[in-house]
């Protein structure tokens, strides 16, 4: 029987160790949050002492022997919240310290405002003012302080040991009964006021774990994007490019691709995948094999055969991902570039000898984009003779619908006056000066899509 009952002595232990037992880190959390509310609980008091002393003073002139003990007790509420204050302070400014230091000032405070009822009771002998005092102190303190129960519960049981023994000689048996309620009532809200911010501890700490995990996630597929798609600077014999690359968050969905043979240039891609973050940047990496092998491997077939073989492979090895994309695939023949447009935004051209700048213009027949199982494709090949200085301009609509705090697009008005603008300048400080160009018109305005934009130039 004995080994029975210590059983079910440990089986309650155990219950309340994990229902109540709170790390360290939440208690210093709450210590923290009490030392700011001290300040605020500490001023009120100080003030009521103030009030206190000043009142015994104007009411009892010439009888202050016998209002001593009142003036004791209102003076400490003043020096006892300097006292506070100042430890408050201290205390805040201190990183190493254990949770139960940090707590000494909130338990003190409570301490000596229990002081209060038992100061009207024994020395006032009014049992009711001190029952109207001692419920006010008991119900508002757990709602602007975390106290512990191990610290709560043994003072109010030792305060309500001394009201009950009047209340049961003065009042009747219900309102004894009343306050025993009252006391099992005040014990319930104390364990669950400390079970509920544990709970809401473990319950951010796990929330804030996860934000960290997919913050690493993140930065690691960042990384081994940015690895995969990693382009050496590399000078080709007839051809210069420059190029920038800017994700919204992380990740990427647009990827650009070079596609050459030494010094030799054969093609350039750009693409843009639907969605963000971690699925659409790896769909571009399974995305960006298909397009590499299928254009390497048809060197002697016509640009469109390879989008739709691009097309069809893509919708077959991405199963149920939904992400479909857009994209320019364009291949070099001497002075001639040729490209296909995969649903995408039409490239810039901007002539040296004319010195001007314009979009071409698409065939009306074109239509589709790559990845939709469902609708048909119409691929359209653009060829266009290009000169000394001549460029071409690609661009993913994070350009062009990069918006500011009107709400306004950049637009492809903009892009075109930009790119006209700074035609003059060198490749890099081009893409560079069209970026600047970009940013300044959203300002603060955070970058909803991302980025890219490629210059091909003949040398």
């Amino acid at each position: 029987m004995k080994e029975n009952k210590e059983n079910i002595y440990r089986k309650i232990y155990k219950f309340l160790e994990k229902k109540y037992q709170v790390p360290e880190e939440c208690k210093l959390i709450m210590a923290e949050r009490n030392l700011t509310t001290m300040f605020k609980a500490q001023i009120m008091l100080i003030i009521l002492g103030f009030f206190g002393l000043t009142s015994l003073l104007i009411l009892n002139k010439g009888h202050y022997l016998e209002s001593i003990p009142r003036f004791i007790y209102f003076g400490e509420y003043v020096v006892f919240g300097f006292v506070c204050i100042i430890a408050s302070a201290k205390l805040k400014k201190m990183n190493f310290v254990r949770s139960f230091i940090k707590m000494l000032p909130t338990y003190f405070l409570f301490l000596y405002l229990m002081v209060y009822p038992m100061f009207i009771l024994f020395y006032e002998k009014n049992t009711f003012s001190a029952m109207v005092v001692y419920a006010c102190v008991t119900v508002n303190f757990p709602i602007f302080f975390d106290i512990s129960p191990a610290v709560f519960t043994p003072i109010i049981t030792v305060a309500s040991v001394a009201l009950m023994t009047r209340i049961t000689k003065e009042y009747s048996f219900f309102i004894s009964m009343d306050s025993v309620i009252f006391v099992l009532i005040l014990y319930f809200l104390s364990f669950k006021r400390w079970a509920n911010e544990k709970d809401n501890y473990l319950h951010h700490r796990s929330e804030h774990e996860y934000k960290e995990n997919i913050e690493n996630e993140l930065q690691l597929a960042q990384i081994v994007q940015q690895g995969f798609f990693k382009h050496n600077e590399t000078i080709y014999d007839d051809w210069a490019i420059s190029y920038y690359n800017k994700p919204m968050a992380g990740v990427s969905g647009d990827f650009l691709d070079i596609y050459s043979n030494g010094n030799i240039l054969n093609g350039i891609g750009i693409f843009d995948v639907s969605g963000h973050g971690i699925a659409s940047g790896l769909v571009t990496m399974l995305v960006k094999n298909i397009i590499f092998q299928e254009f390497n491997n048809g060197q002697g077939d016509k640009l469109k055969s390879i989008i739709d073989r691009i097309n069809i492979r893509y919708i077959t090895e991405k199963g149920n991902i939904e992400n479909y994309l857009t994209g320019i695939l364009t291949r070099m023949n001497n002075s001639k570039v040729e490209f296909v447009n995969a649903g995408h935004s039409m490239p810039i051209f901007y002539s040296a000898k004319e010195d001007s700048a314009y979009f071409i213009e698409d065939d009306n027949t074109a239509f589709g984009a790559i990845g939709l199982p469902d609708i048909p494709t119409n691929f359209v090949t653009h060829s266009v003779e290009m000169q000394r200085g001549d460029e071409l301009i690609f661009f993913t609509d994070g350009a062009t619908e990069a918006t500011n705090a009107q709400g306004e697009d950049f637009g492809k008005d903009r892009l075109l006056k930009s790119i006209f603008r700074n035609a003059d300048r060198p490749l890099t400080t081009q893409v560079n000066c069209i970026v600047s160009d970009i940013l300044t018109f959203i300002g603060n305005e955070p970058q909803r899509d991302d980025i890219t934009i490629i210059i091909l130039k003949k040398k």
